[in-house]
């Protein structure tokens, strides 16, 4: 199996100030260093904390809600809009929630907007 060596990244998690900097190599490339990755669709920095995700995540969900207003303008059944909002937005704002799940007030506070505006535009 062929690899691409200028697709390998490193990461190092730690809380600590200073981290131990070892020059990893593949096939005598040198790996780039990196603070912060996107593995499996969520991205981590390296002390583990999700706030980048957390604003991606929203921006995403604000935008298929956009989408979702824009077309579905004219719809009036509340079950219709909700299953939108359960196939489009939801999808994105809980994917993979189990690893990133927020519990700072602010973080919660940004996902819950999307929820919030979703519920003003289906019970206009």
């Amino acid at each position: 199996m062929e690899t691409n060596a200028t697709k390998f990244k490193v990461i190092s998690f730690t809380e600590a100030r200073t981290t131990l900097k070892y020059d990893y190599r593949v096939n005598s490339f040198s790996m780039d260093r990196v603070t912060s990755i996107k593995d499996l669709g969520v991205l981590m920095n390296y002390k583990l904390c999700f706030n980048e995700h957390i604003n991606a995540t929203t921006s995403k969900a604000f935008a298929m809600l956009g989408f979702i207003r824009h077309n579905a303008r004219e719809f009036r059944d509340v079950y219709a809009l909700k299953t939108l909002h359960c196939s489009f937005v939801r999808a994105v704002r809980e994917y993979a929630v189990q690893i990133w799940a927020p519990y700072h007030a602010t973080q919660i506070a940004r996902i819950e907007r999307v929820q919030r505006r979703f519920i003003r535009f289906a019970l206009r």
